[in-house]
C-alpha cells in the first residue's frame, strides 16, 4: 500500500493543474513542495505539513488525516495580486473529494489562512493560501 501522502500529492496535482481558470491565473505552474529556482511567478506550490494515521480498534488503520500547505506565490508590495488565485484554490478545494489509482480523498476543508512576505536577495515573495485537512483512505 502506497503512502497516503503520495495519494493526496496525486490527487492535489491532478485537480489544481487540470483546472482551466487556475492554469489562465498561473500557466500551469502548480509545484509539489518546492518550485524550481526559475519558476516565473506567480505559482502554486502545495506540501505535507503534518498528519496522524486514524484507527479502529487495535492495529487497523481506517484513515489518516492530513495537513497540506497550498498557496499562491508572487513578488511585490501587495497580496493583492494573489489574491484571485487563491480564491480559486479556495473554490477547488473547500469541500473537495476524489479518487485516485489506489485510494480516495474523502473530504478537504480549510483549517487557516496563510498569509505571509518573506525577502531574499532583497526581493519580497508573498505568500496566500492555506492549511487544509485531507481524510484520506487507501482501497
Amino acid at each position: 500500500m502506497a503512502l497516503e501522502t503520495l495519494r493526496v500529492d496525486q490527487w492535489l496535482y491532478q485537480l489544481l493543474s487540470g483546472d482551466t481558470t487556475l492554469s489562465g491565473l498561473v500557466g500551469g505552474r502548480v509545484y509539489g513542495y518546492l518550485a524550481p529556482q526559475d519558476a516565473a511567478l506567480p505559482f502554486v506550490v502545495y506540501s505535507h505539513q503534518q498528519g496522524h494515521d486514524v484507527r479502529g480498534v487495535g492495529p487497523a488503520r481506517i484513515m489518516t488525516s492530513l495537513v497540506y500547505q497550498v498557496k499562491a506565490v508572487g513578488q511585490g508590495g501587495s497580496f493583492q495580486s494573489l489574491k484571485a488565485i487563491a480564491d480559486r484554490l479556495d473554490q477547488l478545494l473547500q469541500g473537495a473529494s476524489g479518487s485516485v489509482v489506489d485510494g480516495e480523498v474523502l473530504m478537504c476543508v480549510r483549517e487557516q489562512p496563510v498569509e505571509y512576505v518573506e525577502v531574499d536577495s532583497g526581493v519580497q515573495y508573498r505568500h496566500l493560501g492555506g492549511l487544509w485537512r485531507v481524510l484520506v483512505q487507501g482501497v
